[in-house]
């Protein structure tokens, strides 16, 4: 009997599960609670292998039929895979085509140039979480620092970007893709992006991914409009939403653990070290988006059929023993130079992951030296979590920025 892989809203519970889809071979078939059977892989090294195995693709046209997909439906979470055309969906030649516009977005050298923008934002959001009756680092800071550097990215009024990203995230994480809710979503969607990329020349800036697009990619043919919209909901929502989160969740962790506090105050190096330890133990992303396989391949001693769906489970590789030692607890420095996977590993690794380390690396010194003794309004364990195979957000973290401060 296949085993069922089914994530949790309570993490405790979600460690559980994913220790037991641990055990025995790297590389077995499971179960979602949806019904649909998929093979999964779970230690670290295996991880690394098919992540760079180009066997296994990324564009669904891989498969020998169409009706093979997802079993000839939809399926939760699926839109990655089946809708639009951008860099989760494309592999070899035309994924790197695709890619190119958010590198020249993304890449270090270009998230360098907006620092200074950055800690204005997060200014700004300190500022706002101040002001609050409510304090939340969720909806209160991570979000709006995140929404609101993702906007000057992007070319997006963020009023505009809050709306889009509402849809966006029902498109691609919502229950049922089947629903009216989703349909009514994909159409708002399609409007939003269409309304941005309208207006994107009066947005400032001359670098904006809208306005790269449109000056050096659409224009001579390099990106169609369809795949310049598709990069815009992709980029809005894993931009937003898994940043959201590291920032969030690291902050929680760090009000309540005073070696990673004193981590992230040590300096930008030190700060970096606490991100990565946070992302290899709770990544955000917790399995690497669908692949399939192209052909019969082996991955340590197990044969994957052609036309298999295979998921990564980054949560459970980036937990692997094997590969970490005393895996289960956050470690700062972590001994050895075994990289997370936390990103992604190979031609797909994220291309945002510039972005989010220096944003997060910007926000959290800045967030402690303003509010020294912020603190979980409610215990650690008692967060919940969406319940998602790709985007694991928090729903919210609410705490007091002093200890004189009562929860509202």
């Amino acid at each position: 009997m296949s085993r069922v892989f089914a994530p949790s809203t309570n993490q405790a519970d979600n460690d559980l599960m994913l220790d037991a889809l641990s055990e025995g071979d790297a590389v077995k078939q499971v179960v979602l609670s949806s019904g649909l059977r998929v093979w999964v892989v779970t230690r670290y090294a295996e991880a690394k292998a098919v992540l760079l195995d180009s066997r296994l693709k990324k564009d669904p046209a891989t498969l020998s039929d169409p009706a093979l997909l997802f079993d000839g439906g939809r399926h939760p979470e699926d839109s990655y895979a089946v809708l639009g055309r951008h860099v989760l969906n494309t592999d070899g030649a035309d994924h790197r085509r695709l890619r190119e516009l958010l590198t020249k977005c993304l890449a270090p050298k270009a998230v360098e140039q907006r620092r200074q923008r950055i800690a204005e934002i997060v200014g700004t959001s300190l500022d706002t979480l101040d002001a609050s009756a409510a304090p939340d680092l969720v909806t209160m800071f991570a979000g709006p620092v995140m929404t609101s550097v993702m906007s000057e990215v992007i070319g997006i009024e963020k009023a505009l970007l809050d709306r889009l990203l509402t849809a966006v995230r029902t498109v691609i994480a919502g229950a049922d893709p089947r629903s009216a809710e989703a349909r009514e979503a994909a159409d708002a969607q399609q409007q939003l992006i269409l309304e941005a990329i309208d207006d994107h020349e009066r947005f400032p800036g001359t670098d904006t991914l809208l306005k790269l697009a449109f000056r050096d990619y659409h224009p001579n043919g390099r990106l169609s409009l369809a795949e310049v919209m598709s990069m815009v909901a992709l980029t809005v929502f894993a931009g937003t939403t898994t940043s959201t989160t590291l920032l969030a969740h690291t902050a929680a962790l760090a009000s309540t653990r005073e070696d990673l506090l004193e981590a992230i105050m040590a300096g930008p190096a030190s700060c970096s070290a606490v991100l990565s330890e946070v992302l290899r133990r709770y990544p955000p992303t917790p399995c690497a988006t669908w692949r399939f396989a192209a052909e019969d391949v082996e991955v340590g001693g197990v044969t994957i059929p052609r036309d298999a769906t295979v998921l990564v489970v980054v949560a459970a590789a980036n937990r692997d023993p094997q590969a970490y030692p005393d895996a289960d607890r956050l470690v700062v420095p972590r001994p050895g130079n075994t990289g997370h996977i936390g990103f992604g590993h190979g031609p797909h690794f994220c291309a945002g992951a510039p972005l989010a380390l220096a944003t997060a690396n910007t926000a959290l010194p800045a967030l402690f030296a303003r509010f020294p003794q912020l603190s979980l309004a409610v215990p650690l364990e008692k967060l919940r979590w969406t319940a998602n195979l790709g985007d694991r957000s928090l729903f919210s973290v609410p705490i007091r920025l002093r200890p004189d401060e009562r929860p509202a």
